[in-house]
C-alpha cells in the first residue's frame, strides 16, 4: 500500500528460514528524492528499543535539511541490534540512495561507536567519512574518569570551526592524561569536526535521531503495522508543514535556504566589497 500510494517509495521485508519475521525496511520515495536532492550528504543513524508484545528495535537513518532542520530518511524494524540487521539496513538504504549518489567522497555518515554499525558502514559505504557522535565520547568521559572540565573541553575540540580553536580545547584535554590517551585511541579524524578526512557540517552527534526518537515514544509500543503507519503519518505531516512554510516564505518574498549555494559556492552569500579595483575584476575573470 505504501509503494502504490507513495511512488518511488522503497521498503522491503525479510523472513527467517521458517517464514519468521525478521525485518522491515521503509523509506518514502518524497524524503529520498528531497534528501537527494536539497539536503546535505550527511546523515546519522540511531537505533531505539522497542517495547511492544515482540520488542525488537527500530533503526533510523535522520539528516539535516537545508535550513538545518531534521530531516527523517530511512527506517527499518529488526528483531534485535546485532552485525546481521545493520549491514541489511545498510545494504537497502544504499540501494535506495544509489550507486553513485551513495559513494559520493563527500558522504558522511555519524554514529555511536557500536563496532557492528561500523563494521556494516565500512563495507556497506567504503568512500563515506564515518564519524563517531561527541556526546557519546563526552559520556564515556563522565562516567569513566569523572573529568567534567576535560568532557567540556572535549566538546569544545570536537565542535571547533577551527585549527586554532580544536588546539586550544586539546590543550584543555591534556591536563588529564588519562582522558588525552582515550580520546587519542578513538582517532581524532573520527571525531573533530576539523580533523575528519570531509567537511561534516554540523553532523558530529547522533542527536537528531534521539530528536526523531523522542517522537515516537508513544507509538514504540504499537503492533509493527501501527508503528510502520505512526511514522508515515508523522513524516507526511512534517513534510506538509515544510511544504506550507516555503509557499509562505515566497509569497511574503523571502529567500528559501539552498543548501547547495551555501556549500558549493560559499561566496554567493558573502557581501560584495564596497569597491573593486580593476586587478580584482581581472583575476575574478581569470
Amino acid at each position: 500500500m505504501l509503494v502504490e500510494h507513495n511512488p518511488g517509495t522503497k521498503t522491503a521485508i525479510e523472513t527467517d528460514t521458517n517464514g519468521g519475521f525478521l525485518y522491515n525496511f521503509l523509506l518514502l520515495g518524497v524524503s529520498l528524492h528531497g534528501f537527494k536532492s536539497w539536503c546535505r550528504p550527511a546523515f546519522a543513524v540511531y537505533g531505539m528499543h522497542l517495547s511492544g508484545e515482540r520488542r525488537g528495535t527500530l533503526l533510523s537513518a535522520i539528516g539535516y535539511d537545508a535550513n538545518g532542520k531534521m530531516y527523517p530518511i530511512a527506517f527499518v524494524i529488526v528483531d534485535s541490534e546485532n552485525g546481521d540487521s545493520y549491514l541489511w539496513f545498510m545494504q537497502k538504504l544504499f540501494d535506495a540512495l544509489g550507486h553513485m549518489y551513495s559513494m559520493r567522497k563527500d558522504l558522511v555518515v555519524c554514529s555511536d561507536r557500536s563496532a557492528s554499525f561500523e563494521s556494516a558502514i565500512a563495507e556497506v559505504f567504503p568512500a563515506v567519512c564515518h564519524v563517531y557522535c561527541a556526546y557519546q565520547i563526552k559520556g564515556n568521559i563522565i562516567r569513566r574518569y569523572h573529568n567534567f572540565a576535560a568532557a567540556k573541553a572535549f566538546m569544545r575540540d570536537a565542535q571547533a570551526y577551527t585549527k586554532d580553536g580544536n588546539r586550544r580545547a586539546m590543550l584543555e584535554v591534556k591536563k588529564d592524561k588519562v582522558v588525552f590517551s582515550y580520546v587519542q585511541e578513538l582517532h581524532p579524524r573520527r571525531w573533530s569536526r576539523v580533523k575528519a578526512k570531509r567537511a561534516s557540517y554540523t553532523l558530529v552527534t547522533t542527536n537528531i535521531c534521539e530528536s526523531w526518537n523522542n517522537l515516537l515514544l508513544k507509538a514504540r509500543k504499537l503492533p509493527i503495522t501501527h508503528l510502520v503507519d505512526f511514522i508515515r503519518t508523522e513524516l507526511m505531516g512534517g513534510l506538509d508543514c515544510r511544504l506550507v512554510a516555503v509557499v509562505l516564505a515566497i509569497e511574503a518574498g523571502l529567500q528559501v535556504p539552498n543548501v547547495g549555494a551555501v556549500v558549493n559556492q560559499p561566496t554567493a552569500t558573502t557581501p560584495s566589497p564596497a569597491k573593486a579595483t580593476t586587478n580584482d575584476i581581472r583575476i575574478e575573470e581569470e
